[in-house]
């Protein structure tokens, strides 16, 4: 067991394996700061209204339920009682979550997403002769919400995650 030729590990070395795997990923994640309460609740506030408005297309019912969002957290302001509240929101706000959550038209999953991307121009002229008349658009590199390089000079993150619409 072990060798080449396509066998298969058997149970034991197949768990060390994992077992081995997974230690090297905690080791490579890497972890934030922890929280404080203040920014738990700040965030759990913020992320409630940006799934509110995947739900509220309308203003007037997103205004209404944004008030009553609101008034739910201000009705928990000291910091005992709130520990407990910011932990039930973030399990309710998780059971409410859009399947199909509103984005910028220009992010991940948005409708202009990567719409015109320049091509390279090895697949355009891929015998390498370019005309010179042909180079006549601008070839400053994009970011993936297509903002020019020359813009935007640093990106923080540049990883998408398609699954929540977002670069990280």
């Amino acid at each position: 067991a072990g060798g080449g030729g396509g066998e298969r590990a058997s149970g034991s070395e197949a768990s060390a394996m994992n077992k081995a795997f997974t230690e090297v990923a905690q080791l490579a994640r890497v972890k934030g700061p922890a929280l404080t309460h203040q920014q738990r609740a700040t965030r759990l506030y913020r992320r409630s209204l940006k799934s509110l408005l995947s739900w509220a297309i309308d203003r007037e019912v997103f205004y209404e339920e944004a008030y009553k969002i609101r008034a739910r957290f201000d009705a928990v302001k000291s910091v005992a009682a709130g520990k407990h509240a910011v932990e039930v929101g973030e399990a309710e706000l998780w059971e409410c979550l859009h399947p199909d959550p509103w984005c910028m038209n220009y992010m991940p999953g948005g409708t202009k997403f990567m719409r015109n991307p320049v091509p390279p121009t090895s697949l355009v002229y891929p015998d390498g002769e370019v005309p010179a008349d042909a180079e006549t658009g601008t070839r400053t590199p994009v970011w993936p919400d297509m903002v020019p390089i020359t813009f935007r000079p640093k990106q923080d993150g540049g990883l998408i995650d398609f699954a929540k619409k977002n670069m990280e």
